[in-house]
């Protein structure tokens, strides 16, 4: 049933909608944090940072609290999970998984697609928060 529930998830339009939302919106923060990142003078290549990398250097740069450090961390993971992992649960290449695979039913293509739409939305808190401190940082440096 895990490969029959996969294709039933990769048939399902709101499924697939919600996981291009995800990286629409991951890859809308990752651009976000590195301008964040430039402004407060840290050195950003133009290529190959991750989110992982990019969550790195805010950590080294005392950019986050701890309770920053935790949700970024955690959003990172699902959507490396999703993107990089989900196929490869079904077929038993990764053991830890962030959504069930044994036992699936019908229904769970549905709790699959909200659990992705969350995601997709937490990745838009984390971007509108990263946009009001590039607001402010550039408020302060024009002296408004």
């Amino acid at each position: 049933m895990k490969l029959e529930f996969y294709e039933i998830l990769s048939k399902d339009d709101a499924f697939c909608k919600a996981l291009g939302q995800v990286m629409l919106a991951a890859s809308k923060l990752e651009i976000e944090l590195k301008q964040y990142l430039r402004l407060q003078g840290s050195e950003i290549p133009e290529k190959k940072v991750t989110l992982g990398n990019l969550i790195g250097i805010l950590e080294r740069n005392d950019h986050l609290t701890r309770n920053g450090e935790i949700h970024l961390k955690s959003i990172n993971a699902q959507r490396n999970y999703l993107i990089h992992n989900l196929y490869g649960s079904f077929v038993g290449e990764i053991e830890a998984q962030m959504l069930p695979v044994n036992d699936l039913v019908h229904e769970d293509v549905e709790v699959y697609t909200e659990k992705t739409k969350l995601t997709a939305y937490n990745f838009g808190v984390y971007s509108r928060i990263v946009c009001k401190a590039i607001e402010q940082h550039n408020r302060v440096a024009e002296g408004l």
